[in-house]
């Protein structure tokens, strides 16, 4: 593992023409990095509809993570949910700090990319996290896809079993994420809600750069 090959993992299926892994053609290339299939902590990882979106910051040395997610209110509707998480490397290639400020209150957590198919079909993540001020910790374990569909292919669920049991999830403990892709009343999700700003913020960067190149020449 590298820095750059786990970056890569992270922004994945990502339609980043700058930084999406080049052996995925752009064609195939989605609105998301990743999408949940599974998950082994109750309280985050049951949300239906969990997407991943993994990009580079404006700096370019750290990246952001915006998870947008459905939520089944208590009166029967269907909302989107959004956060926008700081990313920083961590020590070892693979891991990774992420924070995010949530209704006033900072969470910090410990990621780590446990495995990943070869051809980014799927990835498991570790996570670690802990809300200091409330005294809230919690961990958990994500299995995704490209489209949040579960593998089927039986060298991998193999190979994920064992990876999962390999940071302390058994395959009985995932639930199974709701990915129907049919419910309406929510609306679109809300997946550049966070990035487009971003981006604007890059491309205004990369026009004042080249025009200082050119003044200079």
């Amino acid at each position: 593992m590298t820095k750059d090959l786990a970056k890569q993992i992270l922004i994945a299926h990502l339609n980043d023409k700058d930084d999406a892994p080049s052996f995925i053609p752009p064609e195939k290339r989605l609105q998301t990095s990743w999408r949940v299939s599974a998950g082994a902590n109750v309280a985050y990882d049951q949300f239906p509809n969990q997407f991943q979106i993994f990009y580079t910051s404006l700096n370019g040395k750290d990246l952001w993570y915006d998870p947008v997610f459905r939520v089944e209110t208590i009166d029967e509707r269907n909302v989107w949910c959004k956060r926008h998480y700081k990313v920083r490397y961590g020590k070892e290639p693979g891991t990774f700090y992420f924070s995010v400020l949530d209704n006033g209150v900072t969470s910090n957590e410990f990621w780590t990319i446990v495995d990943a198919a070869n051809d980014l079909s799927w990835v498991i993540f570790h996570y670690a996290g802990a809300a200091s001020a409330v005294g809230q910790r919690y961990i958990g374990g994500l299995l995704c896809t490209p489209d949040g569909s579960l593998p089927i292919d039986k060298e991998d669920t193999d190979r994920i079993w064992k990876s999962l049991k390999s940071c302390g999830i058994e395959p009985w403990e995932l639930f199974v994420v709701n990915n129907d892709n049919t419910l309406t009343d929510a609306g679109e999700p809300p997946l550049t809600f966070y990035r487009d700003e971003v981006d604007r913020a890059k491309e205004e960067k990369n026009k004042m750069e080249s025009e200082v190149e050119t003044t200079l020449r």
